[in-house]
């Protein structure tokens, strides 16, 4: 079957989705009602489904509204009826830098075509991210005695909007089932097999990730790179290790069923190069002790910052009888491999 073209398929980039948040937005002005009745509806939910991340009233209609698309480097900015501002900090799969969510905030708070009305900070972000990305974005911040916090408006909120929608313009539809394609491929680790191991995709991994996010707390994932291409790590289990960390980690090539590891990692970020190579065998020595034939001595055993001290030997990966990925028991394999590291660093 011809799948229809997608503009959003090539308009990936961050300033393509500002354009359409702003584009959004704007339909939520009453006098719009009169040219589209359906995109109306949706720009005005979608904009009280912000202000409900800060727990605002609702509106009940929106008399006046002024929408900005990079002023002063705010990636969207939208004044309502007089009385309250959306500051939009739109990300993808990018992450907040260099202070940019407080210089935001304070060239608001301080314009006084702002004055007395209220300011709602939104992190839009679109792409998968981490708990911990979260926890650090709605942080309380602090701006002439006055406290704000950034709200995080994600993918699933925005679906969520999108979805009432029973119209047919192109630009919301295609929009619409771009994300539910980033969703769909999210959650594909759900139904892996072991036949298609070799088929699952970056997205599926993260969507993994996330779910194991849920059980180690303390976990993080991301991509880390490395002069063979890097790979997508999943990381928990931090404990002290003679003045260095050891840890857990994950290390998934996608399309490269061979390169899924289950690794014991030793971070000496501060150790010069003797006492790295010192940490290293150590390391691996009671692991492999504790872990007996449960772990193995890796293919390669570099020296650095961060090491490789032991694997896995078996398959964390658990599979049903009908060769269906078993999210409970890989989550007990990987405790399991924990409970050898926990014996390690009691």
């Amino acid at each position: 079957m011809t799948t229809r073209p997608n503009l959003f398929d090539y308009a990936t980039k961050e300033l393509s989705q500002d354009a359409m948040i702003c584009w959004l937005l704007e339909w939520a002005a009453k006098e719009n009602q009169a040219l589209d009745r359906d995109l109306a509806k949706v720009g005005f939910d979608f904009v009280n489904a912000l202000l409900e991340k800060h727990d605002a009233d609702p509106l009940v209609d929106v008399s006046k509204l002024q929408v900005w698309q990079q002023h002063q480097r705010i990636d969207v900015l939208a004044k309502i009826n007089d009385t309250h501002v959306l500051l939009i900090e739109d990300k993808t799969d990018s992450a907040d830098h260099s202070g940019q969510l407080e210089r935001y905030y304070e060239a608001v708070r301080n314009d006084k075509d702002h004055q007395g009305a209220n300011i709602y900070p939104i992190y839009f972000k679109t792409g998968n991210y981490q708990h911990s990305e979260k926890c650090r974005i709605e942080i309380e911040r602090e701006h002439d005695g006055t406290r704000y916090q950034y709200r995080v408006f994600d993918r699933c909120d925005f679906l969520e909007v999108l979805e009432k929608y029973d119209g047919a313009n192109a630009n919301l539809t295609d929009f619409r089932d771009y994300l539910r394609r980033i969703q769909a491929r999210t959650d594909g680790y759900k139904e892996w097999t072991k036949e298609t191991r070799r088929q699952w995709d970056w997205d599926a991994w993260r969507g993994l990730f996330k779910h194991f996010e849920q059980v180690f707390k303390g976990a993080g994932w991301g991509y880390v790179p490395n002069p063979t291409g890097g790979f997508l790590g999943f990381w928990w289990g931090g404990r002290n290790y003679d003045n260095a960390e050891a840890y857990m980690q994950l290390q998934v090539e996608p399309r490269k069923p061979c390169r899924q590891h289950l690794c014991f990692k030793v971070g000496a970020h501060h150790a010069n190069s003797a006492e790295q190579n010192r940490l290293k065998w150590e390391c691996h020595q009671r692991v492999k002790s504790a872990g007996g034939d449960r772990v193995k001595k890796p293919s390669v055993m570099r020296r650095g910052k961060t090491m490789t001290v032991a694997q896995w030997a078996s398959d964390w990966l658990a599979f049903d009888t009908n060769g269906k990925l078993d999210i409970n028991e890989t989550v007990s394999n990987l405790k399991e491999a924990e409970s050898v590291l926990k014996q390690v660093c009691p």
